[in-house]
C-alpha cells in the first residue's frame, strides 16, 4: 500500500514538472492587468534587474518617476507637443526628426506631424535625450521647466563600473531619423496596404488558418486567442480603433509607436526572442521581455503585422 502510495505521489510529481516544463511561456486571460514593469527594462531605478541607476545616492530607486510626476509636470516648451499623462521628462522637438515622408497610401508625413505617443517614446530612444532629463527630479526641490539632465549614474549588471546614460544597445535607438521604420504619426488607411477596418475585433481575426496545425498550439495557443494589452488589461473586446491615436495620445486615427508597444506591459509570452540573445545580452536584458508588444504572443507568426495588414 505504501509503495503504491509513493509510486502516485512520484507520478503526480512528475506530471507537475513535466506540466511546468510545456508550459514555459507565461499566459495571460483576457482581463488581467498588463502590467510588471517593476521587473523590464523600463524600470530605470535603483531597484531595476537591467539597467538602472547606481544606487539612490546617484539616482533613485523610484520607477514612474523617469516618465510621470505627480507635481511639476514639463511645462516649458516641450508642454506644446502634448506630451502626456502628468509627463516629466525633456524631449526633442517634432522637427528634430526626419519623419517617413510619402507613403504608398498617397499619404505624407511632415516633420511637423510627428505625434505626442511618439514623441513620448522618443524621448528615451531618440538616442539623443538622456535617461535622466526630468523636469521634476525625486524628493525636494530641483524643479527645471522643460527638464535637465540630472547627473545620474547608470549601470548595467554585466559591467562592474557605472557607465551614465548606459543604452543596452544600439538597436534600441532609433535615432532622429524615422524614415527606416514603420511610419508612425500616418492615418490609418483602411483602403490602402490591406489594413482591415477599424471596427474589426482583433480577437476575432483568423491568424491560424492558413499555417500548419502546430500553430494552434505553438506559443499555447497565443496565435488563435490574438489578445492585445488595451487600456492596461488584456482584452479580447477591443478592436483596431482601441490602437490608434490622436492629439496627447487621445483615441484618434494614427498608428503611433503605442499603437504596437505598451511600455508598462513586460510581455513574458514570446519565447522566440530568446534564442537570439548572445550571452552578454542575456545578463544584459533578463531575456524576452517581449519587446513590450501589445500582442501575448509577440510578433509570432507575424501577428502584430497581420492583425491590421490582412496578408
Amino acid at each position: 500500500m505504501k509503495r503504491r502510495f509513493a509510486i502516485a505521489i512520484a507520478a503526480l510529481c512528475f506530471g507537475l514538472i513535466a506540466a511546468v516544463e510545456s508550459n514555459a511561456l507565461d499566459t495571460y486571460i483576457p482581463g488581467a492587468p498588463a502590467g510588471n514593469i517593476g521587473n523590464s527594462r523600463h524600470n530605470l531605478g535603483s531597484f531595476g534587474m537591467h539597467v538602472g541607476t547606481m544606487s539612490w545616492q546617484y539616482g533613485t530607486t523610484e520607477i514612474c518617476t523617469f516618465c510621470h510626476t505627480p507635481h511639476f509636470t514639463n511645462v516649458g516648451a516641450n508642454f506644446a507637443y502634448g506630451l502626456g499623462p502628468m509627463w516629466n521628462r525633456g524631449s526633442s522637438a517634432p522637427t528634430s526628426f526626419t519623419a517617413y515622408g510619402a507613403t504608398i497610401g498617397g499619404t505624407t508625413i511632415a516633420n511637423t506631424d510627428v505625434g505626442s505617443t511618439t514623441l513620448a517614446c522618443l524621448s528615451c530612444h531618440d538616442g539623443v535625450t538622456t535617461f535622466d532629463t526630468l523636469a521634476n527630479a525625486p524628493g525636494k526641490g530641483r524643479i527645471v521647466q522643460g527638464g535637465s539632465d540630472r547627473g545620474f549614474a547608470f549601470y548595467d549588471f554585466v559591467g562592474s563600473v557605472p557607465v551614465a546614460d548606459y543604452m543596452t544597445s544600439a538597436r534600441l535607438v532609433i535615432g532622429l531619423n524615422l524614415t527606416d521604420d514603420h511610419p508612425v504619426s500616418v492615418v490609418y488607411n483602411e483602403n490602402v496596404a490591406g489594413l482591415r477596418p477599424t471596427n474589426t475585433v482583433i480577437s476575432s481575426i483568423d491568424l491560424t488558418s492558413e499555417l500548419n496545425s502546430s500553430a494552434t498550439t505553438y506559443d499555447n495557443g497565443n496565435l488563435t486567442k490574438n489578445l492585445w494589452s488595451v487600456r492596461g488589461f488584456i482584452s479580447d473586446t477591443a478592436t483596431i480603433q482601441n490602437l490608434l491615436r490622436g492629439p496627447y495620445g487621445a483615441p484618434g486615427n494614427r498608428v503611433e509607436c503605442g499603437s504596437c508597444h505598451d511600455p508598462h506591459f513586460n510581455n513574458k509570452s514570446w519565447q522566440e526572442i530568446d534564442s537570439t540573445y548572445t550571452s552578454v545580452t542575456a545578463q544584459q536584458e533578463g531575456l524576452t521581455n517581449g519587446q513590450f508588444l501589445r500582442r501575448v504572443g509577440g510578433n509570432t507568426g507575424s501577428g502584430v503585422c497581420r492583425t491590421c495588414h490582412e496578408k
